[in-house]
């Protein structure tokens, strides 16, 4: 479960920024909030601002993270870094200074949190840390240094000499331009190992402003299909929740096929019937852009609230109609549905969801462009100024009372 994602110094942001997914003291929909040893978690972080603010910024630097720790990208590990690291360009000083990335997640079997980071340039890691504590209600408990590093060489840590011989180990192996965790993460047997596998299997990065996230036969997608195929289970989980949408979809079907290089391919279809109640198996390439991301969108949503993965979504509002957006925020909302405390942090232009009944305010986030430099602040930060739960958010964001919308010439 996320806890906190922090970035210094990408692409327009130019100094600290943070979210933090702990919930304050308000009252609003308290009983959507997940627990963890005691500690109320949100659900939600939803993302508003205007164009070229940063938004997509903002989720691209948790995907660069991701990317950098598990390894992805280019073969070459320098060439990865040159590739994905990129500091603010405004200011000359900046060029010359690391980005930094840092990461708290709660791993709900051992009731402890990790807090992991790292700073980086074009050439090399220059620092990355790791440390752990006991989370729960219970203030100023101190935290235990699994290891910290730098300039790819100096290692510290508090932990016993026998389990420090096997980082010691992993680190002697491990060169300037790579990160540590990568390579603890890749023996698998490792306790540290939490964050990488994390990373890997609980949490997710959806860019719907790449239309190559709607193709059917990315290696994304089919093998989503091919999951899908062999789980009638969850494949009629995501078609019931298609048949409310649209009506017209009785179910969806997932055949085995090959194509024209006698590769297998996985190709849905949706089941409808004619005027004279026949059995219509129709190519789902056939249905609306938006049924369509639906199909696979839907795949990722029941995971995350089936086994509480983490959900990154760029433009989620991409191609649906606000009410459908409205119904999958709920769904985060709803302990019926959210059984494995899944989590949705996405940005969005709709404002159906910027109002009281569905997100609270700690819930609403905003993301503001000045002099080329992003800054990041929740509406709950605007206590001071008596922001009342019942006010229509929406109307008062786009009257210019939050900030965060663009400056229009008259």
């Amino acid at each position: 479960m996320l806890l906190n994602f922090r970035v210094k110094n990408f692409k327009n942001f130019a100094e600290d920024v943070e979210l933090n997914m702990l919930a304050s003291s308000i009252k609003e929909h308290s009983e959507s909030l997940i627990d963890a040893n005691g500690v109320k978690v949100l659900p939600i972080a939803s993302f508003f601002g205007a164009n070229g603010c940063g938004k997509s910024n903002f989720m691209e630097a948790f995907a660069v993270m991701h990317d950098l720790i598990l390894g992805y990208g280019t073969n070459d590990q320098q060439s990865r870094l040159k590739e994905l690291i990129t500091p603010f360009i405004f200011n000359k000083n900046n060029l010359g200074v690391p980005t930094e990335f840092e990461i708290t997640v709660y791993d709900s079997s051992t009731k402890k949190e990790y807090r992991y980071g790292f700073s980086a340039t074009k050439q090399k890691i220059m620092e990355e840390w790791l440390f752990i504590q006991t989370f729960s209600t219970t203030k100023n408990l101190k935290e235990k240094c699994i290891f910290y590093r730098e300039d790819g060489e100096t290692l510290k840590s508090d932990i016993n000499n026998s389990e420090l011989k096997e980082i010691d180990f992993v680190n002697s192996l491990t060169k300037n331009d790579e990160l540590l965790l990568t390579n603890i993460g890749k023996r698998r047997s490792s306790k540290y190992a939490f964050v990488f596998n994390w990373i890997e299997g609980k949490n997710i990065f959806i860019n719907y402003s790449d239309e190559s996230n709607y193709s059917f036969y990315s290696n994304d997608v089919q093998s989503i299909f091919d999951l899908l195929y062999s789980e009638q289970d969850i494949l009629d989980e995501v078609a019931s929740f298609l048949n409310v949408i649209d009506d017209s979809i009785h179910s969806v079907v997932i055949k085995k096929e090959m194509d024209n290089q006698m590769n297998t391919k996985f190709t849905p279809y949706s089941v409808h019937y004619d005027d004279e109640n026949n059995r219509l198996e129709i190519p789902f390439t056939s249905e609306s852009c938006g049924t369509r991301k639906m199909l696979v969108l839907m795949f990722h949503l029941f995971y995350a609230l089936v086994c509480g993965r983490t959900i990154f979504a760029d433009e989620l509002d991409s191609k649906l109609h606000p009410l459908i957006l409205r119904r999958i925020v709920r769904m985060f909302r709803d302990k019926k549905q959210n059984i494995g405390g899944g989590q949705l942090i996405f940005t969005s232009h709709n404002l159906i969801c910027l109002d009281s009944s569905d997100l609270r305010r700690d819930e609403i986030w905003f993301i503001e462009k000045k002099n080329q430099r992003a800054t990041l602040f929740s509406l709950y930060d605007f206590k001071e100024t008596n922001v009342r739960n019942d006010l229509s958010f929406g109307k008062h964001y786009l009257n210019g009372r939050f900030g965060a919308v663009p400056f229009l010439k008259k």
